[in-house]
């Protein structure tokens, strides 16, 4: 019954925002930010943990909160051009996203490389679904369904409507397989707790991570591609390219440790350049250091 109120609370937010003229839409949204920020006090108490844990006295405590409310207005933004994209051809994406270092998926492509896209809930991590597949290739991701079984069937339809496969998580490895065998580009969301994860550092402390891209990597000497939508503006991306993460480079006998831990390191490079676009709400340090949360 609960799951079934939210999605309707879901479906007059969509209501709302189509009726509203453009001018007003961002308004609207601020101030759905504003709520979601004073009403949110489990996940809110998550991120200040984590910027606590992360940050300690660098920070003040304004500028941590700033954070907090910036990474609110991310997850809200991202609702709205989800609503938004379900109409958006090629040339609607481009309208609204900018490439930096295109170059390096271009010549993926270009010498028949096997590509496996890594990001983070960063900015609008779902163009990974959306405009990827429609601008260079098809995709095969993998995502965690929503709790919300309503809203996850209008997640779903959004997610798959441009040449996108979605994979469960908890039986994707078949799936990514087969994906890469059939030259299709594949798509992993790296940055969350991982419980069958190996052991790596992230911002200086002992995180568990998924080593299945550098496994796939080395599987099909396939090239790992960094990429993240970061706003620049409302309703304005820059979708950037980091330089090849190569299997080749990391040979040894921590070859699949220090291949994770590479993609670590960019993701928190990322985030360090504009922390309020990234997820600060998840428990990211529960593994080792559980006692933050409490």
């Amino acid at each position: 019954m609960i799951d079934y109120i939210v999605f309707l609370s879901y479906k007059l937010f969509k209501l709302i925002i189509l009726a509203l003229p453009k001018t007003f839409v961002k308004l609207f949204l601020d101030i759905f930010v504003n709520i979601a920020y004073f009403i949110d006090k489990e996940h809110k108490q998550y991120a200040f943990a984590n910027l606590d844990f992360v940050y300690q006295d660098k920070l003040s405590y304004k500028e941590k909160k700033e954070i907090v409310k910036g990474s609110y207005k991310t997850l809200v933004y991202n609702l709205y051009e989800l609503i938004e994209n379900q109409t958006l051809d090629l040339k609607g994406f481009e309208e609204k996203i900018t490439v930096k270092n295109e170059q390096v998926i271009l010549d993926a492509i270009k010498n028949n490389r096997k590509i496996i896209l890594i990001t983070a809930h960063y900015g609008n991590w779902e163009y990974g679904n959306t405009f990827i597949p429609l601008k260079y290739k098809p995709t095969t991701m993998v995502g965690r369904p929503m709790n919300n079984k309503y809203f996850n069937e209008e997640l779903d339809k959004t997610r798959t409507k441009n040449n996108t496969q979605m994979l469960k998580k908890k039986d994707a490895a078949r799936g990514l397989v087969k994906a890469l065998k059939n030259d299709r580009i594949v798509g992993l969301v790296v940055d969350q707790h991982n419980r069958t994860g190996i052991e790596i550092e992230f911002f200086g402390k002992k995180v568990l991570q998924t080593d299945s891209a550098a496994k796939l990597a080395i599987k099909f000497d396939a090239v790992i591609l960094p990429l993240f939508f970061q706003r620049t503006a409302f309703n304005k991306y820059d979708a950037i390219f980091y330089n090849p993460i190569e299997p080749k480079d990391y040979q040894g006998e921590n070859q699949v440790k220090n291949l994770t831990q590479a993609q670590a390191d960019i993701i928190q490079y990322q985030i360090e350049l504009e922390p309020k676009q990234w997820f600060w709400q998840h428990k990211r340090f529960k593994k080792f250091h559980s006692e933050i949360y409490k």
